[in-house]
């Protein structure tokens, strides 16, 4: 009876066998992830396509570690010991979302921060915030984590999306199921981003109504709102005369315009023009703010129209009173075809799609035309975000009919106290911001003191019911 060989199995296949199976038990440990405070959100109404959305990247703190995490992996853990493991590739992530974002927004771009993404000119932002767990031993999973916040440019969120995958891969399979639990996570993530009305409406609308609910946030670093996020661009118009070619001469009126320029320059403010004595006719006033301001400011932004000269009260026919500002070749007694009107005011209101816009102006007259007054700030959730958000076209002035703007100190009174109330003194609620509601409280009976009662500003609002709103500086040591 012939004996049957034995087939012996070769040493070095055991110990190729030993040697993955430590390597599979590696230490290369994930990354420990940021939890962070949850941001309230805004809520849009239904409807609306993605295809015009212009929108920007950014990958959060979370995601880079992760990406980093999954590149130590391809380059010292696993793979080198054991070649036919799958790939855990950043590339994998990145060219997934990219494909499901490309084929439903008109243009994505990456941005490396939340700072470049605001400032830039995309409609929408996505914080990107990617978390992965491989698996390192027997026991374990491989788990994937996603959270999309989705942003308008003031870093209010629309919505969030979400996508997960986890699985539990055998060892003898030699395998991480990165693929598969990535497949997954995108699977629900492109779901929750179909499904988003919030997203969808936004695309349609592009408004931000009231803040309306708390959407639970991701782990990304988003302030609802900080310095610089309530308006895309700033602008300012100063006007300042000294030199009338008929009326009276004024001695602080441009010293005034020109320190009201260096403010608003020093806290932000884009573009600021000045228009000073000669220069300030009214052709020239009528057309920089009606003509050329309309074709340059955007429906995002802020413009603060400021005027230091004379003002002057008509009483019409039918017992109303109109209010004019007077340009430097304005005349004594024809007001209505060389000054500029209130009602001339509210036609160019209507021209400029700011979001928001502030008249100041230090001169004396009635017959302004607000349709109400500022009231007290009302102590009511997501009042900021409200108000930040709704158009408003609000006006403060030096004081009434027949009052005179009193010069002390090498400045008007009003502007003296206008400065101050940018610096902080108007700040009411110490909250650093000051809205003009602050602003006319503040001024009002400031100035009505300091001029004996001689001169008491007015303020209000002409349309909307926003506010326009501005930063406290922090005070230079």
């Amino acid at each position: 009876m012939a004996l049957k060989k034995s087939r012996n199995v070769p040493l070095f296949f055991y110990w190729f066998i030993g040697i993955a199976c430590l390597s599979l038990c590696g230490c290369l440990g994930a990354p420990k992830y940021v939890e962070r405070a949850t941001v309230p959100g805004e809520v849009y109404g239904q409807g609306g396509p993605l295809s015009t959305i212009r929108l920007g990247v950014v990958y959060t703190e979370n995601t880079q570690q992760a990406f980093q995490y999954m590149k130590q992996h391809m380059s010292r853990g696993h793979r080198p010991i054991v070649p036919f493991l799958e790939k855990v590739d950043p590339e994998k992530v990145k060219d997934g979302l990219n494909k499901i974002i490309q084929a439903r927004f008109k243009r994505v771009t990456l941005l490396s921060s939340m700072d470049d993404a605001v400032k830039s000119d995309v409609d929408m932002i996505l914080a990107f915030d990617y978390r992965c767990t491989i698996i390192q031993k027997p026991g374990q999973d491989t788990t994937i984590d996603m959270i999309g916040t989705f942003m308008n440019r003031q870093e209010r969120i629309i919505d969030v999306v979400k996508g997960k995958g986890v699985t539990s891969p055998t060892y003898v399979s030699f395998t991480y199921g990165f693929d598969q639990a990535l497949g997954a996570a995108f699977e629900q993530f492109t779901g929750g981003l179909d499904k988003s009305s919030s997203i969808t409406a936004f695309a349609e609308h592009r408004s931000v109504p009231a803040a309306s609910s708390v959407l639970e946030g991701p782990s990304v670093q988003v302030v609802d709102l900080q310095p610089g996020s309530f308006y895309r661009k700033s602008w300012a118009i100063v006007i300042g005369i000294n030199k009338y070619k008929v009326w009276p001469p004024l001695e602080y009126a441009v010293r005034d315009a020109q320190a009201v320029a260096q403010k608003l320059r020093e806290s932000g403010f884009d573009e600021v023009i000045e228009i000073l004595d000669k220069d300030a006719t009214r052709e020239r006033i009528l057309t920089l703010l009606g003509a050329e301001l309309p074709k340059k400011v955007g429906d995002q932004d802020r413009v603060l129209i400021f005027f230091a000269g004379h003002g002057q009260t008509e009483t019409l026919s039918d017992g109303r009173e109109q209010g004019y500002i007077i340009p430097v070749d304005g005349d004594i007694t024809n007001y209505f075809t060389t000054a500029i009107s209130m009602q001339q005011v509210r036609e160019i209101s209507g021209r400029v799609r700011a979001k928001h816009i502030l008249y100041v102006m230090d001169a004396c007259y009635s017959g302004q035309g607000f349709t109400r007054s500022f009231g007290v700030e009302p102590a009511i959730n997501g009042y900021l975000q409200k108000i930040t958000s709704l158009r408003s076209v609000q006006m403060i002035t030096a004081g009434g009919k027949k009052e005179q703007a009193v010069e002390v100190q090498g400045h008007g009174l009003f502007t003296q106290y206008f400065l101050r109330g940018l610096d902080g003194e108007a700040d009411r609620d110490n909250d650093k911001v000051i809205t003009a509601s602050e602003l006319g409280a503040y001024l009002m009976p400031q100035v009505s003191r300091a001029s004996n009662n001689l001169q008491t500003p007015q303020y209000g609002r002409l349309d909307g019911e926003g506010e326009v709103v501005f930063m406290v500086s922090p005070k230079k040591e």
